[in-house]
């Protein structure tokens, strides 16, 4: 979410100028989130010298009056020679901007000759006092090699340990490297730096080139947004690009490395971050500056180090969004139309679903022919953190998984949803939850639960809540795990200022002292009428009990009613929105998959009626596919 303009936060830019550093100090001195402070240069992508003269042509650029601190840093690695990238950035670092001249030979951006900002020096001790002064509020942004970093370490640990955030554009953790087969460039310059910063205890965030690469700037783009535009600064960017796009095919574009790590300290919700043990290797022929992240399930010995979070999934459109709002607009009159990311955190079960088709479901006492066996993933807390994804937003998953293979493989899965399960939590006690489904072929279902790991998620396992919630605007939760967690989960939402949901499934009464922590309570007809105490097999049943449980302290009540649709409160009256007609093989997921869009929606912003609306056909789109998890549909789909 991105941070109101009355709270901004100062900043920190450790840089060694290139061609994306340079955009990357557009941005940030064009966002009104944060208040750079202080810019120290440190040798690179050229050389000190040389990249304390681009920060200043940058900042003369950028009519900056009075200029940021600028301080000279570091000239060499910490114990190796300096190995430059002007091969990639040019002799001047800038792509030639240098060179280019005006009409009457002089120089079209000069080196400043005004005293407009004294350069300074000692840039470690400065980084040091930025701290001393700051502290928790201050975020560093490392767009370089960590010289400067590793020196001001080395020279005050305990109070660089007080920084309240270091951002380092560097690493390679699943792909290969930019400089080597193993190592990303900056770290590859002075693996040794590297290595004392990732081992500092800095709450850090590393993007490394897993995301970099994958967030591209096309000639394409830059004309869309910059056709018409003739100012200093757009011939400046043009020159720049012009030299990172030469040679790549037009549909690729350029990496922009250091401009993700600057978007990531205006707005963090760009990327989705997993906390792992980070290592960099100093020596080696073949694996200097290789950053070693140990992802395996459990990590053991040496690497069971201190956990650092590593960026390893990006919301592209949204950062190249920001770019252009903020840089390559910012000569027109454009206005941005950006919508924020929509954020949601789902706590919740998580299963295996063990699901097998009938020609009709087994009354008491009876035994029923099955056909094949369909084995998936699901749970109604996944169920609904993959929905929610899938409607467009970014999802925290928290839930308790057991140590086995159905957890591991449940584990892969979601990663590869690009959900976040930084805060889930594993035992060894338990193992994960399983439901056994039989599904009829008109599509009704029962579900029989064996919660597992699910039943032991306690309020003390919620210890990754906060952090989730910080960047977030919805709560989800339903009741497959412990009451006293869920209501736990949604007393911190609430405190945090988020908008909280409530499928309270599986049926259960519920105390009162829960309904004010719930801003939209969703049950099914079934839930409906156990927690109202009235019967429902009409949707005027479903609005009067709606009514009823509105009186006992819920604010917002939404009555799910399968085929018929749903029943909720418009101004006190019930409201019936019919079901769509579809042809039903599979309704498992349909109400979790009207709670996930619905969270989304919400989330984004939409008036109540819409995300009703939204919701309401991503649940009939879902009941038209077998199985929970692969029913739930895409947002361009609906």
């Amino acid at each position: 979410m991105i941070q109101s303009t009355c709270d901004v936060r100062p900043i920190v830019i450790d840089t060694d100028p290139g061609i994306d550093d340079a955009l990357a100090l557009m941005l940030a001195l064009r966002s009104p989130e944060v208040r750079v402070d202080l810019i120290t240069t440190v040798a690179g992508n050229v050389s000190v010298d040389q990249g304390t003269d681009n920060a200043c042509r940058l900042l003369a650029l950028l009519n900056r009056d009075p200029w940021p601190s600028l301080v000279r840093g570091a000239a060499r690695p910490l114990h190796q020679s300096l190995q430059t990238a002007t091969h990639v950035h040019d002799d001047d670092g800038l792509g030639g901007l240098t060179r280019l001249v005006r009409r009457d030979g002089t120089p079209r951006f000069p080196l400043p000759t005004t005293t407009k900002g004294q350069v300074g020096r000692r840039a470690a001790q400065r980084i040091i006092e930025r701290v001393e002064a700051e502290g928790a509020n201050l975020t560093i942004v490392a767009l370089g090699p960590l010289t400067n970093i590793a020196q001001a370490i080395r020279q005050a640990p305990d109070t660089m340990r007080r920084t309240g955030h270091l951002i380092i554009m560097g690493g390679a953790v699943g792909i290969p490297g930019n400089i080597t087969p193993t190592a990303e460039f900056n770290i590859f310059v002075d693996p040794h730096a590297a290595a004392i910063v990732a081992s500092s205890g800095i709450r850090m965030t590393w993007i490394p080139l897993d995301v970099t690469r994958q967030t591209r700037l096309t000639q394409a783009f830059l004309d869309q947004h910059m056709t018409g535009q003739n100012t200093a600064q757009a011939q400046a960017i043009r020159q720049l690009t012009r030299a990172g796009l030469q040679g790549r095919a037009s549909h690729v574009g350029m990496p922009l490395h250091d401009l993700l790590a600057m978007a990531v300290a205006i707005d963090p919700a760009v990327v989705c971050c997993t906390p792992l043990p980070l290592h960099i290797e100093t020596q080696g022929e073949h694996t200097r500056g290789m950053t070693v992240a140990d992802r395996r399930e459990r990590p053991h010995g040496a690497n069971a180090g201190a956990l650092v979070d590593i960026a390893l999934q990006v919301d592209v459109d949204r950062m190249l969004s920001l770019f252009a709002e903020r840089v390559l607009n910012s000569g027109s009159q454009t206005r941005s139309t950006r919508k924020p990311q929509a954020r949601i955190v789902v706590v919740g079960g998580a299963n295996v679903d063990l699901t097998v088709q009938t020609s009709t479901l087994p009354q008491r006492g009876e035994t029923v022919q099955g056909e094949t066996v369909h084995t998936a993933f699901g749970g109604k807390g996944a169920n609904q953190a993959l929905a929610a994804k899938r409607a467009g937003a970014q999802v925290a998953f928290i839930g308790k998984l057991g140590e086995d293979n159905y957890g591991y493989d449940l584990a892969r899965f979601l990663r590869q949803e690009q959900i976040d399960l930084s805060a889930t939590r594993k035992t060894s006690a338990l193992p994960t939850g399983l439901a056994f489904i039989t599904v009829d072929r008109r599509g009704q279902n029962q579900i029989t639960v064996a919660s597992g790991a699910n039943a032991d998620l306690q309020p003390e396992d919620l210890d990754g809540l906060a952090s989730q919630l910080h960047q977030s605007q919805v709560l989800v939760a339903q009741l497959e795990n412990p009451l006293a967690t869920i209501e736990a989960a949604l007393r911190q939402a609430k405190a945090a200022g988020l908008i909280t949901i409530l499928n309270p499934a599986p049926a259960q009464k519920l105390p009162a002292r829960m309904a004010p922590l719930i801003d939209y309570l969703i049950p099914n007809e079934v839930e409906a009428a156990l927690l109202s105490g009235q019967t429902i097999r009409t949707s005027r049943q479903a609005g009067q009990a709606a009514r009823q449980l509105q009186r006992v302290g819920y604010r917002n009540v939404v009555i799910t009613l399968g085929k018929q649709g749903l029943v909720y409160l418009r101004d006190d009256m019930p409201v019936h929105v019919p079901g769509l007609t579809v042809q039903a093989v599979d309704a498992t997921a349909a109400g979790d998959t009207f709670v996930g869009y619905f969270a989304c929606a919400i989330a984004e912003g939409q008036p109540l009626a819409e995300a009703l609306a939204l919701a309401n056909t991503a649940a009939a789109r879902s009941v038209t596919q077998f199985g929970a998890m692969p029913s739930i549909p895409l947002r361009h789909q609906i």
